[in-house]
């Protein structure tokens, strides 16, 4: 079964939600390897930045 954006949300601490937060706002790319729940929190973010959904990943900054 497929892991939502809110599993995967719930699995990373808040640092790990900071580090990918900041990749996705400033367009870098993701350290890697990412695990499962990283890769799919990375995606939910970059669906947010391509609908212009941007302050929604403010939330994640610490």
């Amino acid at each position: 079964m497929a892991m939502t954006f809110e599993e995967a949300e719930a699995l990373l601490t808040p640092a790990q939600q900071d580090a990918l937060a900041r990749c996705a706002l400033e367009d870098a790319p993701p350290p890697s390897p990412l695990s499962e729940a990283q890769r799919v929190f990375c995606f939910g973010l970059s669906v947010l930045c391509e609908y212009e959904q941007r302050d929604e990943i403010f939330r994640y900054l610490l």
